[in-house]
C-alpha cells in the first residue's frame, strides 16, 4: 500500500484516514438512531395491540389497565422501595461500568493479537507502537557503536584539527629558524665589530647545525676507514704479485702525490695534480 503515497486518492494519507473514521463515526451514529426509531415502533406497536386487547375484553374506553394481575389499591402506607426491598429492582439494572470494562478488554485483546484494526489503520497505530527504524537513536546510552574509530578517523573536525596543529608545528619551526638566524648575524656582526674571535655560543647553535655537525663528523670517519682498507688491499696484493714474478723486491714507498685540496679522493688519478708539460 505505498505505492504512490503523494496522490491524494491514496488510501493511507492522513486526509483519507480521518475521511473513513469520520465516515464510520457518522454510520455508527445512524445506525444507533435507526435502531432506537425501530426499538421505538416495536414498543408503540406493542402498546397498540395491548390497548386493543384490553379494550376488547373490558368492552370500555375510558379506561385501560395497564396489567390485569393487579391488584385493588390499599389504603396505607406508601413503599415507594418495595423493588429494593424485595430485590426486584436488582435485576431489572445493569452494571455499566462492568460493561464498559468489559468491552475495553476484549478492544484491547482484539488490537494485541491484530484482529481489530480500522481502515487505513497498521498494526502499530493501533497498538500505539514504533518500529526500530522510527525511533531515534538513544546515544546517550549506547555505549557501543558500529565503526566508531573510522568515523572519528575520517570525521571533518577531526582532519580540521590534526592539519591545524601541523601547521602550528610548520609555523614553530619557520620561528625558530628565524630566530636562530636572526642570532647567528648578530652574533656575526658583533665579530666583526670588534674584530675579535670567539666561539659561537652553545645556547644558539640550533639542533639543526648540531645533526649535520654529527652528520659530516661519521662521514669523515666512514672515508678514513675506507681508505686504511684499500691501502692494505694494495699492499697485499703488490707483495702476491712479487712472488708470483719471482723474487721479492725492496719496497719503495710510494710517492706522494699533490692534492690541490685536503678532502680529495683519488689523488694520484686526479689529472689535476700533476703539473702540465
Amino acid at each position: 500500500m505505498n505505492i504512490l503515497p503523494k496522490k491524494r486518492w491514496h488510501v493511507r494519507t492522513r486526509e483519507n484516514i480521518a475521511r473513513v473514521r469520520r465516515d464510520e463515526a457518522k454510520a455508527k451514529e445512524g445506525e444507533t438512531a435507526k435502531e432506537e426509531r425501530v426499538k421505538l415502533a416495536e414498543k408503540e406497536a406493542r402498546r397498540q395491540l395491548l390497548l386493543q386487547k384490553s379494550r376488547g375484553e373490558f368492552q370500555t374506553t375510558s379506561f385501560v389497565p395497564l396489567d390485569s394481575s393487579e391488584k385493588p389499591c390499599q389504603s396505607g402506607h406508601v413503599n415507594f422501595f418495595e423493588d429494593l426491598e424485595e430485590g426486584r429492582a436488582e435485576l431489572k439494572q445493569t452494571n455499566k461500568e462492568r460493561e464498559k470494562e468489559v468491552k475495553d478488554e476484549k478492544e484491547k485483546y482484539e488490537k494485541q493479537i491484530g484482529y481489530l484494526t480500522y481502515l487505513g489503520q497498521d498494526t502499530n497505530e493501533a497498538l500505539g507502537k514504533k518500529s526500530w527504524y522510527e525511533q531515534p537513536p538513544n546515544r546517550a546510552q549506547d555505549i557501543k557503536e558500529v565503526s566508531l574509530k573510522s568515523k572519528l578517523r575520517e570525521d571533518p573536525l577531526v582532519l580540521m584539527k590534526k592539519i591545524g596543529e601541523q601547521h602550528k608545528k610548520a609555523r614553530a619551526a619557520v620561528v625558530e629558524a628565524r630566530r636562530y638566524s636572526e642570532l647567528r648575524k648578530e652574533f656575526f656582526e658583533d665579530v666583526s665589530r670588534q674584530s675579535k674571535k670567539r666561539k659561537i655560543p652553545e645556547d644558539i647553535v640550533s639542533p639543526c647545525a648540531e645533526k649535520e655537525a654529527e652528520k659530516q663528523r661519521k662521514l669523515e670517519a666512514l672515508r678514513a676507514e675506507r681508505l686504511r682498507r684499500e691501502k692494505e688491499e694494495r699492499r697485499r696484493s703488490d707483495e702476491l704479485l712479487a712472488k708470483v714474478i719471482g723474487g721479492e723486491e725492496k719496497k719503495q714507498p710510494p710517492k706522494e702525490t699533490k692534492r690541490r685540496y685536503n678532502a680529495q679522493f683519488n689523488p694520484e688519478l686526479a689529472k689535476q695534480n700533476y703539473s702540465r708539460r
